[in-house]
């Protein structure tokens, strides 16, 4: 059925309950695809149409305070925290409940991956898209500033590639690509980026893996881990 549920802290709407509950112990089914039914007419007023477009949810993840979800369809669902426009709605408001990302309509969200103040999607061409909070460049546009609807990112390292895997951390970001390439951009304090050093960087930048061909890769708060497969 593709439900999806939460529970715990939902102060900004990131169990998409539609409040501002404190608390929640127990999981919640969260309403992702809302069901409304027609008017009368020459349709059964029986029959129901989603407002989201796709019939189950296939992909999820968790923001520090916000939450995204991805349709069967290819449809972006996000609610919770908006301060930083981390829900692509184009505006800094909270999203009690969930809000199709309504810019990125036309296109199909493969997958989608949420940091601290930010979130990184790919569609199945393969094309990365970036909002949110962006102080330490974790957006990978060029430039620190915020973005509060989903930005293509357009940077040359980027150029003929297609990215199959996202992961976010707190203020850092990376993807890796069908061919098995790995990018990486935003925060690097402890050098959680694999670059040698220790500076920021604000556009995809590659990281070296020697003699290893990367299959998956994710980030956590600080730091990153790479699963790769050693040639034969």
């Amino acid at each position: 059925m593709g439900q999806v549920w939460g529970w715990g802290y939902g102060g900004e709407g990131q169990l998409g309950l539609g409040t501002r509950v404190k608390t929640v112990a127990t999981p919640h089914v969260i309403p992702c695809i809302e069901q409304s039914a027609l008017g009368k007419g020459s349709m059964s007023s029986s029959m129901q149409v989603s407002k989201v477009l796709g019939s189950y949810v296939k992909g999820i993840a968790c923001g520090g305070r916000h939450s995204a979800v991805i349709t069967d369809a290819g449809a972006l669902v996000t609610f919770g925290w908006g301060l930083y426009g981390q829900c692509g709605q184009g505006t800094n408001n909270d999203q009690l409940r969930p809000t199709c990302v309504s810019s990125l309509s036309g296109k199909q969200v493969e997958r989608v991956a949420t940091g601290l103040w930010h979130t990184i999607c790919i569609t199945v061409e393969g094309h990365v898209y970036a909002f949110g909070g962006n102080q330490f460049g974790q957006l990978g546009t060029g430039v620190e500033q915020a973005e509060t609807l989903p930005r293509l990112l357009d940077a040359p390292s980027l150029e003929s590639m297609h990215a199959k895997i996202v992961s976010c951390g707190a203020r850092h970001s990376t993807i890796l690509t069908e061919d098995g390439k790995l990018f990486s951009w935003g925060w690097n304090k402890y050098g959680q980026l694999g670059l040698g050093d220790s500076a920021d960087r604000n556009i995809p930048s590659p990281v070296s893996i020697d003699g290893s061909l990367p299959t998956n890769v994710t980030c956590g708060w600080w730091h990153t881990l790479l699963l790769a497969e050693r040639p034969v």
